[in-house]
């Protein structure tokens, strides 16, 4: 079961405070005005940062789960010198990536069934997706992450947490259209069939965020580590 901090939402929360969660949730739904709010609210050269010596090397296979926009990756991957995938089930963002980022691949599609062939990626994206999914559909496109990524190859993950002692972002994260916004072991909890072969926290905007370098786990296969 996940660690979600809904108890901690409850506590957060103000007169007011649901109403103020729809009306947000309400006008995210244009995808235009989520892509504005992505660009204005979020500092993702801070995950570029966070993920040197992974997001920064040439020839790779990018596969990013969940791309929206495109905003986040426009960012932070070299689309010139990489093959980099976004996918997300939303078609009109996919629509908005691609005029955006025309080096880039987008395709609309749902991350449990994907179409790419076994070892297919050298590296796969989780940037602010996984607490917009419940347990079992974050479990069931990890595993089908695994099937495409190759042996050796590094899944990373950025995802928010609650933190004591930060009202403001605390409160703003309560508003988030992601209702599983988990704790830092219930994000390691959906991670089976990987090595975790990192973890820390980083600042995301005005949020703490926590991070995870993943390899697939595999028999009689090394750990590389991350620094």
């Amino acid at each position: 079961m996940a660690h979600t901090s809904e108890d901690n939402v409850r506590k957060l929360e103000l007169p007011g405070t649901e109403l103020m969660r729809s009306l947000v949730q309400w006008t995210l739904k244009n995808p235009l005005a989520f892509e504005l709010q992505q660009r204005l609210s979020n500092n993702y050269t801070n995950v570029r940062t966070e993920f040197a010596g992974i997001l920064d090397r040439s020839n790779l296979r990018i596969l990013d789960v969940g791309c929206s926009t495109g905003t986040c990756a426009g960012q932070i991957i070299d689309m010139g010198a990489n093959a980099y995938t976004g996918v997300d089930v939303v078609s009109q963002y996919i629509e908005i990536a691609q005029r955006r980022h025309p080096r880039g691949t987008f395709i609309a599609m749902d991350a449990r069934r994907m179409t790419f062939p076994k070892e297919h990626f050298d590296v796969a994206m989780f940037v602010g997706v996984l607490h917009h999914m419940d347990d079992e559909l974050a479990a069931d496109c990890l595993a089908e992450v695994r099937r495409v990524i190759r042996p050796g190859g590094y899944v990373v993950v950025a995802e928010p947490i609650f933190t004591p002692g930060m009202l403001f972002s605390n409160f703003l994260l309560s508003l988030d259209r992601g209702r599983y916004i988990r704790d830092e072991p219930g994000y390691r909890g959906l991670f089976d069939g990987y090595e975790i072969t990192r973890q820390r926290f980083f600042k995301l905007s005005i949020h703490r965020f926590c991070s995870f370098v993943l390899t697939p786990r595999l028999a009689g296969m090394g750990v590389n580590n991350v620094r």
